[in-house]
């Protein structure tokens, strides 16, 4: 509330009071638009990936890992080489670097032992007198263990983004998180 001392202000503005007012702001736009397209590469952060650069990235981790490679998207590889350069922004990283950071991916895969969790899942779902659930009962008894720690309505699939993708809910207070699986 406006107290009895302030004084009132007319509000009337002529057209061509607004008409400048508006030529001014469409000019300061005009002059941020060329310094952000310069800095930032294009409006989302991300830079340009070429087919050329997505075949040699490709290449290299079919030689370094070539029962696996094809685990990591065209989407994922391109999303991580089309990143700015964390030590000069207005750059996008390097080859050598969007390698550096997917080859720890996927050693991170090969160490935890992800690859082989489906075959461990289609084995404990699998009957019990499979000639692999015979042979090695240890790797049975970790298979049942891991379908029993995925089976206990913690995960599951429910509803789909805005691009259509489908949306993966972990409730992860329903997890008996085994610390040997």
């Amino acid at each position: 509330m406006a107290s009895s001392e302030e004084p009132k202000i007319d509000a009337a503005v002529s057209k061509e009071e607004v008409e400048k007012a508006k030529a001014e702001i469409a000019e300061e736009a005009d002059d941020y638009e060329d310094t952000v397209d310069g800095e930032a590469g294009t409006a989302s952060g991300e830079f340009e990936v070429t087919k050329e650069e997505m075949s040699i990235i490709r290449a290299e981790l079919a030689c370094e890992f070539p029962d696996d490679y094809n685990y990591l998207s065209d989407a994922y590889v391109k999303s991580v080489a089309s990143k700015p350069y964390s030590k000069d922004p207005t750059k996008r990283r390097p080859l050598e670097y969007t390698m550096e950071k997917l080859t720890h991916v996927m050693e991170w895969r090969e160490q935890a032992g992800a690859p082989e969790f489906e075959s461990l899942v289609n084995l404990a779902n699998g009957p019990p007198s499979a000639p692999e659930a015979v042979e090695n009962p240890d790797k049975l008894a970790k298979a049942k263990a891991l379908a029993t720690s995925l089976n206990n309505a913690s995960l599951y699939w429910h509803g789909f983004t805005k691009e259509g993708k489908p949306v993966l809910w972990i409730r992860c207070g329903r997890k008996p998180w085994y610390p040997n699986v």
